[in-house]
C-alpha cells in the first residue's frame, strides 16, 4: 500500500499511535455505556487527547490514520497488533465510514470527543472538525495478489475468534453462560480457510501476545488442530467438533485466579491444584449452557491434559486412551504453549518444540498423532526463523510434499543482516553443479534477530521486535518431555486433588475413531 505520505513515521510517533488506538478502544466502550457528559467520558477523551497530542509532537508532519483492508496504517506502515487484537474497533471505524484520518496541529480535546461520536453512531459524519479532518486523503492502494487476500480474511478471523474469547471470559465473569453459538461461526470459518491454504494457517500460529496469551493461544491450538484434523482425514463434522473443542480448551482458566496465572517463582501445591482445575471448570461451563445435555466438544475440554497412557489429569476409567480430539489437542497445546514465554522458562525455537512431542510420544502423547504433526509442520516448522548456507535468513513459509528438510524460504535478512526483497527460494532447488543452492545451517530465535513476527506474518515488512515488557509470561502446565519448572507438584496425583475419578460412558464420547 502507497499513500500521500509515503516516508514511514519516527518510531516514537508509531508507538504514540498505538498507544492512541488501545485508548481509543476502551474509550468507545465508556461512550456506550454513559450519556455525554459524563465524567467518565471526560476522563476517556483526556486520555485519547494526551496520546493524540504526543503523536502530532513527535511525527514532524500531520499524521494520517488510514483504515483499510480492515487494518490500521500510519501512513504507509501498518499497525500489525493492533489491527489484530482490536477487530472491533476496526469495525467501529467501517460502520461510520471513516477511512482516513488526519489529525491536524491544533487538535483538542473537542476534534477527539467528536470522532468518538462519530465512531459511536452518536453524531452524524462531519469530514471537517477544527483539529481532525476525516477522509480528506485516501490510501492508494497496491493490486492484492491472490495469496495476501487469504492471508488477510485469515488473520480477520484470527481476530474475530479473539473478540470471541473475550466475550466468552467477560460473560463468565458475569455468570452468564458461554455462547458456543459465536464460537461455531469461528470455526466454520476457520476450517474452511484453513482446509483451503493449511501453510497460510500455520504460519499464522507464529503470532504471540504477551498481553493477552491465554486468548492468543486457544486461537493458535484451535488453528493448528484444525490443521491436524484437515491432514489426518477427519470429516467436515469431526473437524468442526475439533476446532470447537480446541478453540475452548483453556475456557476453564477464565476462574483461575490472574495472580496465579502470572506468578513469578514457584508455585505452591493448592495453586498447581486450582490450575489442574481447569479441564473441570471448563467443561462444567459448556454443559451448563443448558442448549444441549452433551457436546462433544466437552469431552476434549474435559481430557486435554489427561495424557496418552492416562498419567494426566483429570484421571479417567472406563476406558484404555482419551479420545481422538483430546489427543490431538494436546499435541497442538503443547507446541504452542513450549514456543511461548511462560513463567519458568524461555520460549523454545519451533524445531526443538518437536523433539519435546516426540520425546513424550506413547508416553504423553499419541504416537502417531506426533508422527502426523512432524509431518504437518515439517522438520523446520512454518514459521520457523532459519539460517541459511548462504549467510541469509528466511522464514519458512511452506513444506515440500516429500524433502521435509528441503521447504520454501522467504528471505527476510540478506547475509549482512539487512532487510531484503520478500523472495521465497525452493531449498530443493539443486545447483549447476550438483547439491543444493540452499540448505538450512541452523533454526533462529526472532527475539535474538529482533524481528517482529506478527508484522512479518501480516504484512511482509521486517521491523524491530517490541522489546520485551518484563512480564514473567504465564503459568502453563509443563507438557510430557519438557523439564519440570521448580516447585511443580502433581497436585493432581495427591489424594483429595480435585480431579476425582470420572467414569465415561462410550456411548456419549466425542464422535471420533478410537
Amino acid at each position: 500500500m502507497s499513500a500521500p505520505a509515503t516516508v514511514p513515521p519516527p518510531a516514537p510517533a508509531l508507538e504514540e499511535m498505538r498507544s492512541l488506538l488501545r485508548t481509543m478502544s476502551a474509550a468507545l466502550q465508556t461512550y456506550r455505556l454513559y450519556p455525554p457528559g459524563h465524567p467518565n467520558r471526560t476522563d476517556a477523551v483526556r486520555a485519547m487527547s494526551e496520546h493524540a497530542r504526543g503523536m502530532l509532537q513527535r511525527a514532524g508532519e500531520p499524521p494520517v490514520l488510514f483504515v483499510t483492508r480492515h487494518s490500521f496504517y500510519l501512513g504507509p506502515t501498518l499497525l500489525s497488533r493492533e489491527s489484530l487484537a482490536l477487530g472491533k474497533l476496526i469495525e467501529s471505524f467501517e460502520r461510520a465510514g471513516v477511512e482516513a484520518v488526519e489529525f491536524l496541529s491544533g487538535a483538542v480535546d473537542f476534534d477527539i470527543d467528536a470522532l468518538a461520536g462519530i465512531l459511536v453512531g452518536e453524531r452524524p459524519f462531519e469530514p471537517e472538525l477544527p483539529g481532525i479532518a476525516l477522509n480528506r486523503v485516501r490510501p492508494v492502494l497496491d493490486q492484492v495478489e491472490e495469496d495476501t487476500r487469504e492471508l488477510s480474511e485469515l488473520l480477520r478471523s484470527y481476530s474475530i475468534g479473539l473478540e470471541v474469547l473475550r466475550d466468552t471470559a467477560a460473560r463468565v465473569a458475569a455468570g452468564q453462560a458461554v455462547d458456543l453459538a459465536g464460537a461455531r461461526r469461528v470455526i466454520e470459518r476457520l476450517a474452511t480457510q484453513v482446509a483451503r491454504d493449511p501453510s497460510h494457517a500455520l504460519l499464522v500460529t507464529a503470532v504471540k501476545s504477551y498481553d493477552e496469551y491465554t486468548y492468543y493461544h486457544m486461537m493458535n491450538v484451535c488453528i493448528l488442530s484444525l490443521a491436524l484434523g484437515h491432514a489426518i482425514g477427519l470429516r467436515q463434522d469431526q473437524v468442526a467438533t475439533l476446532g470447537l473443542g480446541a478453540l475452548l480448551h483453556d475456557v476453564g482458566k477464565v476462574r483461575v485466579p490472574r495472580d496465579i496465572l502470572q506468578h513469578v517463582g514457584a508455585l505452591s501445591e493448592e495453586q498447581w491444584r486450582i490450575v489442574q482445575r481447569h479441564p473441570l471448570d471448563g467443561a462444567a461451563m459448556l454443559l451448563l449452557t443448558g442448549k444441549e445435555m452433551f457436546n462433544p466438544a466437552v469431552t476434549i475440554v474435559f481430557e486435554h491434559h489427561a495424557a496418552y497412557d492416562l498419567s494426566g489429569y483429570p484421571t479417567l476409567t472406563g476406558r484404555t486412551r482419551p479420545s481422538l480430539g483430546a489427543r490431538m489437542v494436546a499435541v497442538a497445546d503443547c507446541f504452542d504453549a513450549v514456543t511461548s514465554k511462560r513463567s519458568y522458562r524461555k520460549p523454545e525455537d519451533r524445531r526443538q518444540a518437536l523433539s519435546i512431542l516426540q520425546a513424550g510420544a506413547a508416553k504423553g502423547f499419541d504416537p502417531v498423532v506426533v508422527r502426523s504433526f512432524v509431518r504437518l509442520l515439517g522438520l523446520f516448522p512454518i514459521g520457523s526463523m532459519v539460517l541459511l548456507s548462504t549467510g541469509e535468513v528466511g522464514m519458512v513459509v511452506r513444506n515440500h510434499a516429500r524433502l521435509l528438510s528441503r521447504p520454501v524460504v522467504r528471505l527476510v535478512l540478506d547475509r549482512t543482516g539487512a532487510p531484503c526483497d520478500p523472495v521465497e527460494v525452493d531449498l530443493s532447488e539443486q545447483a549447476m553443479g550438483g547439491g543444493y543452492r540452499w540448505s538450512v545451517e541452523r533454526s533462529m530465535d526472532p527475539q535474538e534477530l529482533g524481528v517482529d513476527m506478527l508484522s512479518l506474518v501480516m504484512s511482509g515488512q521486517v521491523e524491530q521486535s517490541a522489546p520485551d515488557p518484563g512480564q514473567a509470561g504465564l503459568v502453563h502446565e509443563p507438557s510430557h518431555g519438557e523439564p519440570r519448572p521448580a516447585g511443580y507438584v502433581d497436585a493432581h496425583l495427591e489424594d483429595g486433588g480435585p480431579s476425582e475419578q470420572v467414569r465415561i460412558d462410550p456411548d456419549v464420547s466425542a464422535p471420533f475413531p478410537r
